[in-house]
């Protein structure tokens, strides 16, 4: 009997699934009382083994009710439990509406070889105050206004009146000169796209390590040509829209679709977080533009259609 209880207990121990090992997470603010427009840091620590691979939330454009400014990752070793190291993600964060905010959960996994953990952040409050309590009054005239004894009233109308007439005037004389000039004429998507890229290239963005300046030019080249050329309105797009509306683009191969997508996504931290794309990533999205204008460019039949 009491050989088939240790059997028993034997059996239950090896079956119990077991703490693949040990994580921590803890999220806090730097200031959880801010006004309206201040920026303040957002922060999650994580410790977990030393070659764990920690993927940690990221966020583009917004965090919740916040307007994600920067974010930073970096990793410690220094002064942590041999064996173990902490993990901080940082995001500087504002908002420009007022109220008690709750930062959600975020999920934050480790992994070591082929074990998985999974854990969620506290929510963390912030209070977002207005600088002015409401209470404030219009400032009360002591006395009123002196009359200006040095010139008439109805004189500064007449002045007025013909300072306007002058304007209009000279207005239409630069117009009629310019007029006859004419503007210059529009090149055609493909030739405008083409120039643009030359133009950008130049400008030696990527080789300054000036990644974002080159991926908001070079989206915008790339949304201004698909817009011209297939008469898709994807230009002010946000990510949402543009995935949305890409797929309803005819004409366009649909490798292209999702790619064009796949760029707005993958550069959103690049342009507006600072964040960094490794070299070979640079050059595909820097080849893949070449590539989008060769393989998408109208035949010389539809141009001769077109200007008909």
């Amino acid at each position: 009997m009491a050989g088939l209880f240790w059997a028993a207990a034997l059996w239950l121990f090896l079956a119990a699934p077991a703490i693949a090992f040990d994580v921590s997470v803890k999220a806090n603010v730097d200031n959880a009382q801010v006004f309206v427009g201040d920026m303040f840091n957002y922060e999650i620590q994580v410790t977990a083994p030393e070659n764990a691979i920690v993927d940690l939330p990221s966020f583009v454009g917004n965090l919740g009710s916040f307007e994600v400014k920067e974010m930073k990752n970096e990793k410690v070793v220094e002064g942590m439990p041999k064996g173990t190291a902490k993990f901080v993600w940082n995001a500087t964060l504002n908002t420009f509406v007022s109220g008690d905010f709750l930062i959600a959960p975020q999920q934050v996994s480790a992994v070591v070889g082929s074990d998985t953990v999974k854990t969620n952040t506290d929510p963390v409050a912030v209070k977002v105050s207005t600088r002015t309590t409401g209470e404030e009054t219009d400032i009360l005239e002591v006395e009123d206004p002196l009359d200006d004894p040095r010139l008439p009233q109805w004189l500064y109308i007449v002045l007025i009146i013909v300072g306007v007439a002058l304007l209009v005037l000279l207005g239409a004389v630069l117009h009629k000169k310019f007029a006859k000039k004419g503007a210059a004429p529009r090149l055609p998507p493909y030739e405008e796209a083409v120039l643009a890229l030359k133009e950008l290239r130049a400008r030696n963005y990527l080789a300054e390590g000036n990644q974002g300046d080159y991926f908001m030019s070079l989206g915008f080249i790339a949304r201004r040509y698909i817009e011209r050329r297939f008469d898709v309105d994807i230009l002010d797009a946000t990510v949402a829209e543009l995935k949305q509306r890409m797929a309803h683009v005819a004409g366009l191969p649909q490798a292209y679709k999702e790619s064009v997508v796949t760029l707005a996504v993958e550069t959103e931290p690049v342009k507006f977080a600072k964040m960094k794309l490794d070299g070979e990533r640079c050059r595909f999205w820097d080849e893949w533009a070449d590539r989008l204008l060769e393989d998408t460019k109208p035949t010389p039949e539809t141009v001769r259609a077109q200007s008909k």
